[in-house]
């Protein structure tokens, strides 16, 4: 191989266009193709349906061959939970992301909870039902909060904090007897209450070696103050402070390596980007809320902002099991982003909305998301619709720019958070 890269992502949120941009800054990069990718990408960059699948393995694995790809990009977690990590090994082409075994990781979480329990990792205590009645009884002995999870993938939806009763009874209702998440609801995993503040940490892993990018604080509810219905996440801000060196090392001796370890162990190394959500105590003592397979949306559009080398090579090198044992180069200063979401979202969001975006300007970055072309116009296409990203000496410098761009949108029947980084102001 002469380190030039033909590389397919896939994928079509703006975590994806947001590492389509990253990837395109590539000083190794020959080409780039992106499935099924939004409304942000140029038509000379996007596969068709006819061109390729990412549920037929045959289809998948004729497009790979034909097209002479040699790294494979895979942004959301249901491909790789349903294996399209192990299809690209069968056929010998590095993929950037972790096997369906130890995509299990998000896939189940049931799966992660007993990982975590044998590798010794600080989480929550747990117990996993599978029938409504076992799982009532229970909770009704327990101490509110309870956390009432649907173990499979759920489109980030499956999880509620309860603070009553009533609202463990509704949760455990539509998991089991109104199978709101169809497989997922099969089994449910009950969690205690963590206190403390989140953060997302995204770890790039070649399965025994690691680099950890700035830690982010994504925001999910959906109104200032948080409030409001849990979303997908809002907006973010990276780094966050309250993942201070200290937490950071305890995160790496206490989370990180154990996990690993456990995966290794298992005859599965975890390659890829793990992500680890963190609830971080008054006291500085992290412990998981959850794991994921993938990069976090929108916290990857500003982390990657942070960045200051090539990531390409980075993602090749964890895809072939050869990360370099150093720390990834970094800007000083901070980055944030804000989701510009469509009315109704997250539970019934409007669509078809004509969006007017003015070019960037200083350094704000905008990352489409939920966004389609028709002809010559952009059109709105899903909950989440616009990131906007900005980069500054400052955290305030770069919430500020965000800010400032997003009122020169138009964009109708929209809305977005007021407060994106009110905790580290």
């Amino acid at each position: 191989m002469d380190n030039q890269y033909k590389v397919l992502l896939l994928g079509s949120g703006g975590r994806e266009h947001a590492l389509a941009d990253a990837i395109s800054k590539s000083n190794v990069l020959e080409s780039l193709k992106v499935y099924p990718g939004n409304g942000g990408f140029s038509e000379d960059v996007l596969l068709k349906a006819d061109e390729i699948s990412i549920t037929d393995k045959s289809k998948f694995i004729e497009y790979i061959k034909s097209s002479q790809t040699n790294l494979v990009v895979v942004g959301p977690e249901d491909p790789l939970v349903n294996g399209i990590a192990d299809w690209c090994e069968e056929i010998g082409v590095p993929c950037f992301g972790p096997s369906a075994y130890c995509a299990q990781v998000e896939g189940s979480k049931h799966f992660a909870k007993e990982m975590m329990k044998r590798a010794k990792v600080p989480t929550a205590s747990f117990a996993v039902f599978t029938d409504h009645e076992s799982a009532w009884s229970f909770a009704q002995k327990e101490m509110l909060p309870l956390v009432v999870k649907a173990d499979g993938l759920a489109a980030g939806k499956g999880v509620t904090v309860a603070f009553e009763m009533k609202d463990v009874k509704r949760a455990l209702d539509e998991i089991f007897l109104e199978s709101k998440f169809g497989q997922s609801g099969y089994k449910v995993v009950l969690e205690s209450f963590l206190e403390g503040e989140e953060s997302s940490l995204f770890v790039i892993t070649d399965g025994e070696r690691y680099m950890c990018l700035p830690a982010a604080q994504d925001h999910k509810r959906a109104y200032d103050g948080d409030i409001g219905p849990n979303t997908g996440g809002m907006g973010a801000y990276a780094p966050a402070p309250i993942v201070t060196e200290a937490v950071l090392e305890k995160v790496k001796s206490r989370i990180i390596e154990p996990m690993l370890d456990d995966f290794k162990r298992s005859g599965h190394p975890y390659k890829g980007l793990l992500y680890v959500g963190l609830m971080i105590t008054k006291e500085g003592e992290p412990n998981v809320v959850e794991f994921n397979c993938r990069f976090g949306d929108p916290e990857t559009q500003c982390v990657l902002r942070l960045l200051d080398e090539d990531i390409l090579p980075i993602f090749y090198a964890s895809a072939i099991g050869n990360l370099p044992v150093r720390n990834l180069k970094l800007k000083q200063g901070s980055s944030a982003v804000v989701v510009l979401a469509a009315k109704g979202y997250p539970d019934s969001p409007e669509k078809g909305m004509v969006l007017e975006i003015p070019p960037n300007e200083g350094n704000v970055v905008v990352y489409h998301a939920g966004t389609k072309r028709d002809n010559s116009s952009l059109l709105a296409n899903g909950g989440r619709i616009l990131g906007i990203t900005s980069f500054g000496k400052t955290l305030k410098d770069a919430i500020d720019e965000c800010y400032t761009f997003l009122s020169t949108i138009k964009a109708p029947s929209t809305f977005y958070r007021k407060d994106i980084g009110r905790r580290a102001l």
